[in-house]
């Protein structure tokens, strides 16, 4: 069942809501209707009504942007095009990513913060590790889902860097070692993107 707390109750037909516990949007189908099984931290999975793209989109929009609007800060802080990973609330660090376009019927969105492994799975798919050791098999390479994980660790780190920046300027007191630490963890992700291509 969902949560108050996960539901955009204003709307006629009330829309599951992404928020911190959120793990991953899976899509299935119940008769013809597409609907998202919806996997929370430390819950049971259970079926949200509306697809996982229409929830991504209302998500973005509760958190005050445009799933648009969120590609496009996407593209301005990393230049990623093709897939791209999108913060849902900067606020708790909420970000997402997709394992395949946004247009198609099997893409899944992942929550970055809850990934806790991935190994390459039977028939070229990708095993992968949630918070609270829940194991998911995605229908993607390990490959391409690393490729997707690395776009979406290059977003957080970016934007982790313009929050540094932010409190440079209004917090006298802060220093840059945690900025240094990212520029530090930045390349290694760089060194591993390269070494994957």
């Amino acid at each position: 069942m969902e949560s108050a707390a996960g539901l955009f109750s204003h709307l006629q037909n009330p829309i599951y809501i992404i928020n911190s516990q959120t793990m991953l949007l899976e899509p299935c189908e119940e008769g013809y209707k597409k609907k998202t099984k919806v996997y929370e931290k430390d819950a049971p999975p259970f079926i949200a009504d509306h697809p996982p793209q229409e929830i991504i989109q209302q998500s973005c929009l509760y958190f005050l942007s445009s799933y648009e609007g969120r590609k496009i800060s996407t593209k301005s802080l990393t230049n990623i095009r093709h897939k791209p990973p999108i913060v849902i609330d900067p606020v708790t660090g909420v970000y997402f990513f997709s394992t395949h376009s946004d247009t198609n019927d099997q893409n899944r969105w992942l929550s970055l913060q809850h990934l806790r492994g991935y190994e390459s799975s039977a028939n070229n798919t990708t095993l992968v590790t949630l918070s609270g050791n829940i194991e998911v098999t995605l229908p993607t390479s390990r490959k391409s889902f690393i490729q997707q994980y690395l776009k979406a660790s290059h977003l957080f780190c970016r934007t982790q860097f313009n929050f540094d920046e932010i409190r440079e300027k209004t917090e006298p007191a802060y220093t840059v070692e945690s900025q240094a630490s990212r520029l530090i963890f930045l390349e290694y992700l760089n060194r591993i993107e390269r070494d994957h291509k």
